[in-house]
């Protein structure tokens, strides 16, 4: 799998992450729920992070388990939910962790999937869930200012996407799948490893005159307000952000140079102001 500092730096701050990062609509969880056939005894949530997909999906089967290779991750998981299982696995490596063929209902993975070798996790959850069983998996790409437009779109793009600042630390292929929203490879990908009915859907995409949104509500939306003082602790919980301080000791805060540029580009008159925001996200589904 691509390197990440979630596993690569000893004292990444999980609970910063899990207290920052947002959580998913449950228009999403019934979409989902709705899509799946037959039984629900078992789930696992693969890439789980700190629990935040796993705590949504765990009542609709007999038995969840949210999978995580960070221990730092997974710590925190346990703390939040600890009625909730959750193992130290990594998502290529589901048959060899002890993991039955065909004993799954539903594999789910979010804002995960792309820190995996499609190739393996792709097979190895194919060969884990049972016939008919559905896999999920979703992403939510980046914030978009409603009310500020084209500059702070621009801004993030500078900061967190190209080679300037944090986004030197995507890989192409990461940068490529997200900025296409995961792109037709991905389909081709599924339809390889012998997965069917296969839904794609792509919501709140930035066009150049402005945002736009589905002319009917989409089951993946999300939305809200923020102020910059909460956006910089969500830049703060990425990898990129904890990858670029580790190269950068001693100088001035990343988060806060983006900040303020934001701040003084958008005429944003307080760190505190409400701002509405709503997700780019994309999810698919489909089934064995």
């Amino acid at each position: 799998m691509p390197e990440t500092s979630y596993l690569s730096v000893k004292d990444f701050d999980s609970q910063r992450y899990h207290d920052v990062r947002p959580s998913y609509p449950q228009s999403l969880v019934d979409k989902i729920m709705d899509y799946h056939q037959g039984s629900c005894n078992e789930l696992i949530d693969v890439g789980c992070g700190t629990g935040i997909s796993t705590v949504l999906f765990a009542p609709h089967f007999k038995h969840a388990v949210g999978l995580d290779p960070s221990d730092s991750m997974l710590s925190v998981a346990k703390k939040n939910y600890p009625k909730l299982e959750f193992a130290s696995i990594n998502g290529e490596e589901l048959i060899k962790s002890g993991i039955k063929p065909n004993s799954i209902d539903m594999v789910i993975g979010a804002e995960s999937i792309h820190w995996c070798d499609l190739d393996k996790v792709f097979g190895q959850v194919n060969q884990v869930l049972r016939p008919q069983g559905t896999f999920a998996f979703w992403f939510y790409v980046q914030p978009e200012f409603i009310d500020l437009g084209r500059a702070a779109h621009d801004l993030y793009v500078k900061y967190c996407w190209t080679d300037e600042y944090m986004g030197k630390y995507l890989t192409d292929y990461q940068r490529k799948f997200f900025t296409n929203f995961g792109g037709n490879d991905v389909n081709i990908k599924l339809n390889q490893y012998g997965f069917k009915d296969v839904y794609h859907e792509i919501v709140n995409e930035f066009k150049d005159d402005g945002l736009f949104t589905n002319q009917t509500i989409p089951s993946f939306l999300m939305e809200g307000t923020i102020t910059l003082n909460d956006f910089k602790k969500f830049v703060q919980s990425w990898s990129l952000y904890t990858s670029w301080t580790r190269d950068h000791p001693g100088e001035p805060d990343i988060a806060d140079q983006f900040i303020a540029e934001f701040q003084e580009q958008c005429h944003i008159d307080s760190l505190t102001q409400p701002l509405k925001i709503e997700w780019a996200t994309f999810y698919y589904l489909c089934r064995k």
